[in-house]
C-alpha cells in the first residue's frame, strides 16, 4: 500500500482538469448535413481497452444494434467489436454495450467477392476483411467501413425495429452477400431457418439460441433493393456434426434427406459481372413469429421503413437522436463537448425495446420443478423453459397500451441511467416500470401443473432472466416514476381512468412486496435469511477451493455484506413506495422502513478488526477473514484490511463498500461516530467519516500484494476509489454531507481526468449500459443523485459555461459557470433564480419546474460556500435507527 500526495490540496487540483484528445487515426465522424449536437458524437469513445461498447448504428433504446463484429471472443469482444483489432467479420443485428459478459451478436451479414478468400478460423471459417480506422466512420444512427480485401464499402443504419446495410460492390465475377446464422461468439446455436420467397426478393428466418440468456428466439425478414441473381444455402449435419459448404451441397447432400440439415448459411449473389452495384438489405426483427392478422412479427416490423431508402432511415435516425441529444445544450469546450455528447449518447443504449409494433413479444420462464435453474447440459439447452406470447397492455384487457422494454442492467443503470432517464424522458421511464411490471405479473405452468408468476427483473435479456449480480434493484426505479409522478402523467395520456391507474400503482408496490418477503418471493437470493437475520450471512471454507477465481476467498458464498447493505437501500424504496400509494399508515411502511436500517448490522462495532462494514457468520460473528494465495493456496494472513480484495463484497474491497448506504449517508455518519466517540469521547460528528474519506482518495491499492488481486474491471483508480465500476460511484458527492463541498468539487475532477477522455481508450471500465457515460453526464451538469431515487442531486462542479435542459413542458433548467474553466473548479458563489443560493443539494422539482442555476467558478476553493448545517442534504432515513445496544458485539 503507498500513499499518494495529497490529492484534496487545491494546488495539486487545481491543474488536473484535463480531457485528452483524440490521437488516434481517426476521421471526424460524417454527419448528415442537417445534424446539430449529433457531429459531437464520436462512437468510438470505449471501443478500446474495458469501455466494451460498440460503434455501429442504432436509434435511442432501438431493437436493433447493427455494428460490426471482430470475429473474435474475449473479454475485449463483449460487444463484439474491439477497437485495436484490424479484421471485421461482418455485422450482426444485436449487440450489448459496455457489459462485462457476451450475448448476442445474431444474424451475421458480410459482403464479399472472388477478390479474396481471407477468412478467421473461426465458426466453421468466418469471411473476413482487413480495415483502417481512417477509412471508418461511426456516429449517431451511421457506420462506415472499406472492406480492404473486397474492395466493398459498408454501410449501417438502424430504425428502432429495423437495421438496414448498404452495400457498394466493384465491378467482380462473384460478389455475395454472407447470411450467417451458425456462428457463435459465445452463445450456442440451438436452431435456425432460411427461405427464400422469390416473389417478393426476400429472405424469411430465424435463429434460435442459447447462452447467457438461456432461451432466445430472433426471427427476421431481409429484403434487398436489387434482384437475387442466386442463393446457395451452407448446411450443418446434425447426424455427422459437420457443415457442408455451400459451393459443395449439391453433391454432398444428394438422395439424402434435407430434413438431416440445418440451414445455417445463405450465399446471396448479385450480378455484378459488368458493372458495381449498391445494395440496400433492410433487416426486421422479432421474438414473435407470427403476428396479428396471420403476419410474421417481422414482417410488420418491417412496414415502418416500407418505401424508405437507406438515406431516408439514416436522416429519421439522425432525428431521433438530435430530438433526444439536443435536450441538453451546452456552450464552451468543443473538446469536452465531443465527450458529453458520446456520453449522452451511450446512456440511451440500454433498456431496448422488446415488443413488436402491435406490442406483442414473448415470454420466457426459466426452470421448472425438475430443474429450476434451466441450465445446459454437454453444451446443450435442458428444455425446461416456458414460453408464451403476450400483449404489452399494463390494463390487461389484450389492448396493447405502452411499448415492452428489456435489457435491464439493474445493479449499474439504477445509480445513474434511470435518474437521468427520470429528467429527460419520464414517460419512457414509465413505459420502462410497467414493462417491470409484466415480468412480475406473467404467469405460466411449472411441470406439475402448477400457476406461477415471474418476479421484478434483476438482469433480464430477451424476455430471460439472467440472474446476473445482485439486488432488487427494480425498486429504485418504480419507487422513482412513483413519487415523481411520471407513471400518472403517461398512464393519464395512455387513457387510463383515476382507478385504473390507482389499481395499476397497487400492483406496482405489491409486487416489490411479493419479491421482498421469503414467503411470498420467486427466486430473489438471500431474502429468507435476510429476512430472519437482519443480515445476509456468510460461511468459511474448509480449504481453499479448487476454482481458481475463487482461489483467494475464505467464502462459501460470495457478496453476502453487499447483499444486505444493497437489499437495505430496496428496502427504503419499498416502503417509500407503499407511503406514496397507500399511505404511512400501510403497516408495511413501517414494516420496510424498519428493515430499511439492517445495514447496520453489517457494521463491526467491536471486533479486533472492527469500525468496518464486514461479513458475518450465521451466529453473528463478523469474519476476519484467513486469506488464501491463488497460486500457492497458502494462508497469507488472519489480519483483516479493507484493501483487500473481499468476496463479502460485490467485485469490490471494504473501501469500496464503506460508503454504501446511499439511502442514509447521514445515518452512516451517525453511526460511524457512535463508533469513533466509544474509541475518543471527543470525537465530533462526523470526525471519522471525514478521515475515511480523506484516506479513501490518497491510499492507492497495492496491486502486487497477494490479497489484492482485484478483477479486470476495477479500474479507473483515484485512491482506493474505483471509477470503472459502479459501487462506489457516489462517493465523490458525499463530503457535501459534511460541510466540505470544495473537496467534493476536487475529487470529481481528478476522476473524471482518470476515467474519460475522447479517445476509443476513454472510458476506464466497462460502461454497463451507459451508467459510468451518464455519471458523466450529470458531472458536467454540475449535480449528481447520490440515493438514485431520491429526488436529491447533490452539487458538484460543472464542466460548461452553460448547460440547459429541457425538462418538458416548455421549460428549461439553465446551468451557468461564470469563469469556469479547467483550472476554475471550485464554486464561490451560486445564485438560484435570482437568489443567493448555498444549498449543496438540488430538489427534482428545483429542476423539472425550470429556472436557472449560476455559479460563479475560481481556482481556489471557498471554504465557506455549502458549509453551514442548514446547506447540507436532507436526511433521508427512516425507520427505527439500531441503537447502540443493539449493535453487535463484534469477532468473537
Amino acid at each position: 500500500m503507498k500513499q499518494a500526495p495529497l490529492l484534496l490540496a487545491c494546488a495539486t487540483l487545481a491543474g488536473l482538469m484535463v480531457i485528452a484528445g483524440c490521437k488516434e487515426d481517426t476521421q471526424d465522424p460524417v454527419s448528415p448535413p442537417d445534424a446539430g449536437v449529433t457531429r459531437y458524437v464520436n462512437l468510438l469513445i470505449g471501443t478500446g481497452n474495458l469501455g466494451n461498447t460498440y460503434p455501429g448504428a442504432t436509434t435511442p433504446h432501438g431493437m436493433i444494434q447493427l455494428s460490426p463484429n471482430n470475429g473474435a471472443v474475449g473479454w475485449e469482444y463483449t460487444s463484439g467489436y474491439y477497437y485495436h483489432d484490424r479484421r471485421i467479420a461482418g455485422f450482426s443485428h444485436t449487440h450489448l454495450s459496455g457489459a462485462g459478459a457476451t450475448d448476442l451478436n445474431d444474424i451475421l451479414v458480410m459482403p464479399i467477392n472472388s477478390r479474396s478468400d481471407y477468412k478467421i478460423e473461426k465458426g466453421g471459417n468466418l469471411e473476413a476483411s482487413r480495415y483502417r480506422h481512417k477509412d471508418q466512420q461511426a456516429t449517431a444512427g451511421y457506420y462506415k467501413v472499406d472492406l480492404l480485401d473486397y474492395g466493398i464499402k459498408a454501410e449501417l443504419t438502424a430504425g428502432d425495429r429495423v437495421g438496414v446495410h448498404r452495400y457498394t460492390f466493384p465491378r467482380d465475377e462473384r460478389s455475395e452477400i454472407v447470411i450467417n446464422l451458425g456462428v457463435s461468439f459465445i452463445d450456442g446455436t440451438s436452431g435456425t431457418e432460411m427461405k427464400w420467397d422469390k416473389e417478393n426478393n426476400r429472405i424469411e428466418g430465424y435463429r434460435f439460441s442459447y447462452g447467457w440468456a438461456p432461451s432466445q428466439k430472433e426471427f427476421f425478414v431481409m429484403e434487398f433493393n436489387q434482384p437475387i441473381k442466386n442463393i446457395r444455402f451452407a448446411y450443418y449435419d446434425k447426424e455427422r456434426d459437420r457443415y457442408i459448404d455451400a459451393r459443395q451441397s449439391a453433391t454432398e447432400m444428394a438422395n439424402e434427406a434435407l430434413d438431416n440439415y440445418q440451414p445455417v448459411r445463405a450465399y446471396v449473389e448479385f450480378d455484378t459481372s459488368t458493372t458495381g452495384l449498391t445494395v440496400e438489405a433492410k433487416v426486421a426483427l422479432s421474438s414473435v413469429e407470427i403476428g396479428k392478422e396471420g403476419k410474421s412479427g417481422a414482417s410488420l416490423n418491417m412496414t415502418k421503413v416500407a418505401g424508405m431508402t437507406f438515406d431516408d432511415v439514416r436522416q429519421a435516425a439522425t432525428r431521433k437522436w438530435e430530438n433526444e441529444l439536443g435536450k441538453i445544450r451546452v456552450s464552451g469546450d468543443e473538446e469536452y463537448k465531443q465527450t458529453f455528447y458520446t456520453a449522452l449518447y451511450h446512456a440511451y443504449l440500454g433498456q431496448t425495446i422488446y415488443s413488436d409494433l402491435d406490442g406483442r413479444y414473448r415470454q420466457v420462464h426459466q426452470g421448472s420443478s425438475a430443474n429450476p435453474d434451466g441450465n445446459t447440459q454437454d453444451g446443450k439447452l435442458v428444455e425446461t423453459l416456458k414460453e408464451s406470447v403476450r400483449t404489452a397492455d399494463a390494463n390487461r384487457d389484450g389492448k396493447a397500451d405502452f411499448t415492452r422494454y428489456d435489457t435491464f442492467s439493474l445493479w449499474d443503470t439504477y445509480r445513474a441511467v434511470q435518474p437521468l432517464s427520470s429528467i429527460l424522458e419520464p414517460d419512457r421511464l414509465a413505459d420502462v416500470v410497467l414493462s417491470m411490471l409484466s415480468y412480475a405479473e406473467e404467469e405460466w405452468i411449472d411441470d406439475e401443473g402448477n400457476m406461477r408468476k415471474g418476479r421484478l427483473p434483476e438482469w433480464t435479456l430477451k424476455g430471460n432472466e439472467t440472474g446476473m449480480m445482485m439486488g432488487m434493484h427494480s425498486t429504485p426505479v418504480i419507487h422513482d416514476v412513483l413519487s415523481k409522478g411520471s407513471l400518472d402523467k403517461r398512464m393519464i395520456d395512455l387513457g387510463f381512468n383515476d382507478a385504473e391507474r390507482q389499481q395499476i400503482k397497487e400492483r406496482l408496490v405489491n409486487a416489490m412486496v411479493t419479491d421482498a418477503r421469503a414467503s411470498t418471493s420467486q427466486g430473489v437470493a438471500w431474502i429468507k435469511e435476510y429476512e430472519e437475520q437482519g443480515y445476509v450471512p456468510a460461511q468459511l471454507h474448509d480449504q481453499p477451493p479448487s476454482d481458481p477465481w475463487a482461489a483467494h476467498s475464505p467464502f462459501k458464498d460470495s457478496w453476502t455484506a453487499s447483499y444486505s447493505l444493497e437489499y437495505s437501500m430496496n428496502d427504503w424504496a419499498i416502503a417509500q413506495s407503499v407511503k406514496t400509494v397507500f399511505g404511512e399508515d400501510d403497516p408495511r411502511y413501517q414494516e420496510f422502513a424498519d428493515r430499511s436500517n439492517n445495514w447496520q448490522a453489517q457494521f463491526d462495532f467491536g471486533g479486533q478488526y472492527k469500525g468496518w462494514f464486514k461479513a458475518r457468520d450465521y451466529a453473528g460473528n463478523f469474519i476476519d477473514a484467513n486469506w488464501v494465495d491463488p497460486k500457492t493456496g497458502r494462508k497469507v494472513g488472519k489480519n483483516w484490511r479493507p484493501e483487500m480484495f473481499n468476496w463479502a463484497f460485490t467485485e469490490s474491497n471494504g473501501w469500496q463498500y464503506s460508503f454504501s448506504v446511499q439511502h442514509d449517508i447521514s445515518g452512516l455518519i451517525d453511526l460511524m461516530t457512535r463508533f469513533d466517540q466509544k474509541q475518543d469521547p471527543s470525537a465530533k460528528r462526523g470526525d471519522l467519516f471525514v478521515r475515511r474519506l480523506d484516506e479513501y482518495w490518497t491510499t492507492y491499492p497495492d496491486r502486487n500484494a497477494a490479497d489484492n488481486q482485484f478483477p479486470i474491471f476495477n479500474t479507473g483508480n483515484v485512491g482506493q476509489h474505483v471509477q470503472g465500476n459502479e459501487p462506489d460511484i457516489h462517493v465523490p458527492y458525499l463530503y457535501n454531507y459534511v460541510g466540505q463541498p470544495w473537496k467534493t468539487q476536487a475529487v470529481i475532477v481528478d476522476t473524471t481526468n482518470v476515467c474519460y477522455k475522447n479517445t476509443p481508450d476513454g472510458i476506464c471500465g466497462n460502461d454497463d449500459f451507459g451508467t459510468l457515460s451518464a455519471w458523466f453526464v450529470f458531472r458536467a451538469l454540475g449535480f449528481f443523485p447520490v440515493n438514485a431515487s431520491s429526488g436529491i442531486y447533490e452539487i458538484g462542479t460543472p464542466m460548461f459555461e452553460t448547460a440547459s435542459i429541457d425538462v418538458g413542458n416548455g421549460k428549461r433548467f439553465t446551468v451557468k459557470a461564470q469563469n469556469v474553466s479547467r483550472n476554475n473548479i471550485f464554486i464561490q458563489s451560486a445564485r438560484l433564480n435570482g437568489s443567493e443560493f448555498t444549498r449543496t443539494y438540488l430538489t427534482h422539482d428545483d429542476i423539472m419546474n425550470g429556472g436557472e442555476l449560476e455559479f460563479v467558478m475560481g481556482d481556489t476553493p471557498n471554504k465557506e460556500w455549502g458549509a453551514q448545517p442548514e446547506d447540507l442534504p436532507p436526511a433521508q432515513g427512516i425507520g427505527t435507527f439500531l441503537h447502540e445496544s443493539d449493535m453487535p458485539e463484534g469477532s468473537r
